[in-house]
């Protein structure tokens, strides 16, 4: 059993086609020329509960990635203030469909600079943390492979701002 925290941060490799055209257009930009995850949410309940950006930007659970490649991380510098700071600001997407006429920014990586509308999954995420407070990153333009190469690396430093719930397959 995970033991979530609200400001968990989580990316996921999910298989349809769409997951797949997305891995390839990071791997494009990334530094290491590989992209293995293709989404990213923030955990805002205990419980598995998620804010994503899906097709709306809305609630969703963990539990719709039974089986898929995850790697869940949890910032040290996350306090329940932060985390109701952060998440205010970004519930302002709530509802709204998910933008993908953005995704060919990311594709001729332009996203960071032209950001007039919301914001896709790892953006949202990265306009969370921002808001927080967790880092001056303002999310735009970022992609889920950004995030899981910045975690371990993270991971990895002796100052272990970052530390990992899970990485695996998530079980049911």
């Amino acid at each position: 059993m995970l033991e979530l925290r609200p400001g968990d941060c989580f990316v996921v490799r999910t298989e349809s086609l769409l997951a797949r055209a997305i891995n390839w257009g990071q791997a494009l930009w990334s530094h290491d020329n590989r992209a293995e995850y293709n989404h990213a949410g923030i955990v805002v309940s205990a419980d598995g509960t998620t804010f994503e950006s899906l097709k709306r930007i809305g609630h969703y659970h963990l539990g719709q990635y039974a089986g898929s490649r995850i790697l869940i991380v949890r910032y040290a510098e996350m306090t329940p203030e932060r985390f109701w700071f952060g998440y205010g600001q970004v519930k302002r997407y709530d509802g709204r469909i998910y933008p993908f006429w953005r995704l060919p920014l990311h594709l001729v990586n332009l996203a960071k600079f032209i950001h007039w509308t919301f914001p896709v999954c790892s953006e949202l995420m990265g306009r969370f943390l921002n808001a927080a407070g967790i880092t001056p990153n303002t999310g735009w333009g970022t992609t889920p492979d950004d995030w899981a190469d910045l975690w371990r690396e993270l991971i990895c430093n002796e100052a272990r701002k970052v530390t990992v719930v899970c990485d695996g397959i998530l079980t049911p």
